[in-house]
Order: structure tokens, then sequence, then C-alpha cells
């Protein structure tokens, strides 16, 4: 974990001292330079391979609100088809919002049981920008997917009910199965969804009544098991949108129910852990 706040504090590093006074529409070649810039501090001496079938990076070419930008890391498994033990399998993916403050939105490890193919998730994105999924495979190479969203304002976008004032409180954790979108052959892979409660503030957002930016607060790290076994895990920044969610993937080991442990930057734990509520 401590080496993955290590890249991520390098990314926001480089966002400061380089991306603040980005435009909004850069050319080709300052796009082209600015992921070689992130790649070099956050992959050094590592070769980025293109490829679709070990990683896909899913988002809108336009966003119609930037601070809640749907995302989808797909891994594909089953087209050509790779093999429980084969050496190109996903163990970490690191999602790059090359133009945000800080560009590393969040690290996700993923269990080697679990056999992970989809997440989901929503994003702030504070400018027209290029977004990168890293993904590192089992034999330690490193494979990328690139997409571009035009959004703004995502990082500065006021939260909602943050304190929960006309909800659950902060840290209320929902875990629910969802129906899957095809009839897999596969009667143990399933979808779910977690839900937390959480401003997951960025530190750019105004507090409309005293005119005082909101100091940052997010969830920094969160923790998908199924008995002993990992699902997934995420270490995340101030990309996530409030209310984090993931939608996922997985097979089941035939534990009765799942658990989730998560800290946020204040150090407050929140945790569920039991069956998960029935799809709808």
């Amino acid at each position: 974990m401590r080496g993955w706040r290590g890249l991520a504090a390098l990314a926001a590093m480089i966002a400061m001292g380089c991306l603040a006074f980005a435009p909004a529409r850069a050319d080709d070649a300052s796009a082209n330079q600015m992921w070689k810039s992130l790649a070099d501090a956050l992959f050094p001496h590592q070769a980025l391979t293109e490829d679709g079938t070990i990683i896909n990076l899913g988002t809108p070419l336009a966003a119609d609100n930037g601070a809640l930008v749907p995302v989808t890391l797909h891994m594909n498994y089953t087209d050509p088809g790779l093999p429980a033990d084969d050496p190109h399998r996903v163990k970490k993916i690191t999602l790059v919002i090359d133009n945000n403050p800080a560009p590393v939105a969040a690290v996700f490890e993923l269990g080697p049981k679990a056999d992970v193919t989809k997440i989901e998730t929503r994003v702030r994105v504070n400018q027209n920008t290029r977004v990168h999924a890293v993904a590192e495979t089992t034999d330690g190479k490193f494979y990328v997917s690139e997409s571009f969203v035009a959004a703004a304002g995502g990082c500065s976008s006021a939260s909602g009910d943050s304190a929960g004032y006309d909800g659950p409180p902060i840290g209320t954790i929902r875990l629910r199965a969802i129906k899957p979108e095809y009839v897999s052959n596969d009667s143990q892979r399933k979808e779910a969804v977690v839900m937390i409660k959480h401003p997951n503030n960025t530190g750019m957002q105004m507090d409309q009544e005293t005119h005082l930016y909101i100091p940052a607060r997010y969830i920094e790290t969160l923790r998908v098991t199924q008995g002993d076994d990992l699902i997934f895990a995420v270490t995340g920044g101030i990309s996530i949108s409030e209310d984090p969610n993931f939608r996922f993937d997985y097979v089941s080991n035939g534990a009765s129910g799942m658990s989730v442990t998560a800290v946020d930057t204040k150090g407050e734990k929140f945790a569920k852990a039991g069956a998960l509520e029935p799809a709808m």
C-alpha cells in the first residue's frame, strides 16, 4: 500500500508543478509529452504495450457532468481466451487522468482467485483530457489502454449532502448483487456493486456558506473479500467521485457473503460484512 501512495503523491506533485496551467485543449504533441512525463514517473524503465485483449478502457467521449464520469476497466480473458494460469492475467491496474490536478485516480489490486474481468466506477474530470489504464500482468509486463474525455470542473464541483444529514451517515456501505448483463455458462461468475457514502472532498471545493475551501478528505483504501480471498482492493485519490461505488464481476468461491473495509484520509475506518442485498 505504501508504494501505491508514493506513486499517487509523485503524480500529484507532477500535476501541481507541471499541469496546473495546462490548456483545456492541448494539441497532440503536448498531450503526448504530458503522458510521457507521467508514464516515465509512474512506470520508470517499463515498456507500456497497447493491447486491447489485456486491458480495455471505456469512457464517454463527452461527459454531461465532470464530477460523475463513468469509467469501465475490462480485461478480455474470453477472446481469444486466457486460462487461469496464463501469465498475461492482470494483477494490478493504475487509472490515470492525465490533466487532473492529481492524475492517479486509483490503483486496483485484483485477487488471484476472483478472476475479475470488469470494474466500473465514476471519476472526476477537471478539464479535457486523455485517460489511461495501465495493467500490470502476473509476468511483470505492462499494457496500456487510452481514451479521451471532454469535461470540465469535476474537481471543484460542489459536493451534495456530504454530511449525510438527509441520508445515511458517512461511511455507510452497501453491498448489492447485480443481475448479469448476459447469461454466462459459468454459474459461479457473479456481479456485484459496492457503494460507500462519503464526500470524497478534493480540497478544491468551496463551502457555499463560509466561502472557504473544504479540506480534502477521501477514501484512501478499500478492500473487498469473500472469505479469506481478495476480490479487489483500491488505493484511491481525489479523482474518485463523491459516494464512491465500484461495480465488478468475480468468480464466487462459495462464501456466504462479502466483507468490505475502507479507510479515509482522516483515519476513519468503515466496514461491512454479510450477505449481498438481492439483485434488482
